[in-house]
């Protein structure tokens, strides 16, 4: 018996319009994908992929939430007060998971390297405006609707644990807490909006400032004319 040559399978051709063939990936190989890897969505549903929320790259390891608004804000609210711009932007980089600052007043004096008065003028204007509150002696918090740092606290272990955990701060529970405590000021329980910084009201050291160079001036006038 003779033994008739294989004859190559036909090939068929791909139609003018069909799509090009997708790109090589490592997800198409066999076995790239295992069993608990695939999830099984209802009709009419699309997942995406994506990497985890990570740190890494940025300076110290350490990354926070900032609003883009509220730091065009400040740039426009501050824009005659550099004390109190440096002050936020100071303590917005301080601020621990859950947007908290331990530091008193004389620190963040040494650190800005002013007088502890105008730390002292700039929190009380920063907390009638809702940014930040004084919680107890040498500690603050920033408000979470603007910047925000997360991350886990510890907390005090369970009746019968011997082991403390930690727990999650998100930005969602701490406005929640925020709106139930009622010992908070109203302008950090309620902050919506942050005021226009076209209708700043002068600051009070310095209209004090200007209403006695003003007297001064006065003065010599009424002297002349007596």
């Amino acid at each position: 018996m003779t033994a008739r040559p294989q004859q190559q399978p036909r090939q068929r051709l791909a139609p003018a319009n069909a799509p090009p063939p997708p790109p090589p990936s490592a997800f198409r190989m066999p076995g790239a994908l295992r069993q608990a890897n695939v999830v099984n969505l209802p009709d009419g549903y699309r997942a995406s992929v994506e990497p985890p929320v990570t740190s890494d790259g940025f300076l110290n390891e350490d990354f926070v939430m900032d609003s883009q608004a509220f730091l065009c804000w400040l740039a426009d609210y501050y824009r005659d007060d550099l004390v109190s711009l440096r002050l936020i932007v100071r303590m917005m980089g301080m601020q621990k998971p859950g947007g908290t600052v331990e530091a008193t007043q004389t620190k963040l004096a040494e650190l800005l390297k002013v007088k502890q008065s105008q730390i002292s003028r700039s929190l009380k204007e920063a907390g009638q405006i809702g940014v930040v509150v004084k919680l107890k002696a040498g500690t603050y918090q920033l408000h979470p609707r603007l910047t925000l740092r997360g991350g886990r606290v510890p907390i005090e272990p369970k009746p019968g644990l011997r082991v403390a955990g930690t727990m999650k701060i998100d930005q969602l529970s701490l406005l929640d807490a925020i709106e139930e405590n009622e010992d908070l000021p109203d302008a950090f329980r309620a902050l919506r909006r942050l005021p226009d910084p076209e209708k700043k009201p002068p600051r009070e050291d310095k209209a004090r400032a200007r209403a006695r160079a003003a007297a001064r001036q006065a003065r010599p006038e009424e002297d002349g004319t007596s």
